[in-house]
């Protein structure tokens, strides 16, 4: 799925390339074409210092060069413009021209969105990419932006994968070393976990690590280890868990406003569309490279790294998909019809998987 996704976004981007070669020589010769150069403003939800900012403004650059300067867009960090849990709203009004974030932001508006960011157990990285770009993802996930009233159009933008379960003080191997322990997470992981015990909190994720250092809580998620490390988590924790089973994989997104996207000609939408494919393409292996020299750098410091027993994770599958199961036929709608979707294209992917992929070591 990796390597087929690279050569198409090569190829893809190498099109684009030249179309703009194209378009600068039949500009010159007044085909009709508009010069006219277009400028957006982009809000992010993330501070500066945080890789996920990056994927934003390797798109921006990327977009000015394969368009001849003809987009430009300003990239704004959280706090700059507006607080991070304000940028939907303001694309909506078009008080900016896009935003970058994670749907799973929203699920107070839109229930569903996890869907479109991570689900807990199920979503490894081709099964996450393929069912968003060919297997009808995409287009649930627009249809839900556009039942909700809002005007907004949705561009997949970056890509990471499985994140660090636990940092904590306490080793937690086990669904019974779990139990009792405050553990920081949010969204469907903490609502599975409450029916195994676990008392979750929300800690800000400003506060994670003091709340480490203190022994406010006993253990937290927050992200990649690549990221992680960035954050310092390895200075308060003596143990580093895994498999990132609340979130294998996550997918982020551009909001552009509609108003905005449909003034642009079609030739700098596929620009938009594609240099998007690439930049995700680039965040997945970047964040993918550094999170392993993360892993390294943590063992060699000494911290003790935990996996969890396979049991409990069968136990919390099964879990997952009872809950979801639940919210489907107690939300109905756009909710039910994604997660029918998914366990379909699920089924049929783990199918060619097993068939198709080496088990040996």
């Amino acid at each position: 799925m990796l390597k087929k996704l690279i050569v198409i976004t090569t190829v893809f981007m190498m099109l684009v390339l030249v179309g703009c070669e194209q378009v600068n020589v039949s500009n010159a010769d007044n085909d009709g074409v508009s010069n006219e150069k277009v400028k957006w403003q982009l809000a992010t939800a993330w501070p500066h210092s945080m890789f996920l900012q990056e994927i934003p403004k390797k798109w921006a650059e990327d977009v000015k060069k394969a368009s001849g300067g003809r987009l430009e867009i300003e990239i704004y960090a959280a706090g700059e413009l507006m607080g991070g849990g304000e940028v939907l709203d303001a694309a909506n009004m078009n008080t900016i021209d896009a935003y970058h974030a994670a749907t799973n932001m929203w699920i107070g508006k839109m229930p569903a969105a996890p869907f479109f960011t991570t689900i807990p157990m199920l979503m490894e990285e081709g099964l996450r990419l393929g069912w968003i770009y060919e297997g009808g993802g995409l287009e649930l996930w627009q249809k839900m932006y556009d039942e909700e009233g809002l005007n907004i159009q949705v561009v997949p933008l970056g890509f990471t994968g499985p994140e660090t379960l636990a940092w904590s003080n306490k080793e937690m191997a086990s669904l019974e070393d779990w139990e009792g322990v405050k553990y920081r997470t949010a969204g469907w992981w903490a609502e599975i976990l409450r029916e195994r015990g676990v008392s979750v909190t929300s800690t800000p994720a400003g506060e994670v690590y003091t709340g480490l250092e203190r022994g406010v809580i006993d253990a937290a998620e927050f992200a990649t280890p690549n990221i992680d490390r960035d954050l310092g988590f390895d200075e308060v924790s003596k143990f580093y868990t895994g498999p990132g089973m609340h979130q294998p994989t996550t997918m982020y997104y551009l909001g552009i406003n509609k108003d905005s996207w449909n003034k642009l000609p079609d030739d700098l939408k596929e620009i938009v569309m594609l240099t998007a494919q690439s930049t995700t393409l680039w965040s997945y292996t970047k964040d993918q490279h550094l999170s392993m020299e993360a892993n390294s750098y943590f063992i060699e410091k000494g911290i003790t790294s935990v996996s969890v027993d396979m049991e409990s994770q069968k136990q919390l599958q099964e879990d997952t998909i009872k809950y979801l199961d639940s919210k489907s036929e107690e939300l109905g709608g756009i909710f039910k019809e994604s997660w029918d979707s998914i366990k379909v294209y699920r089924e049929d992917y783990m199918k060619f998987r097993d068939l198709m992929m080496p088990k040996t070591e």
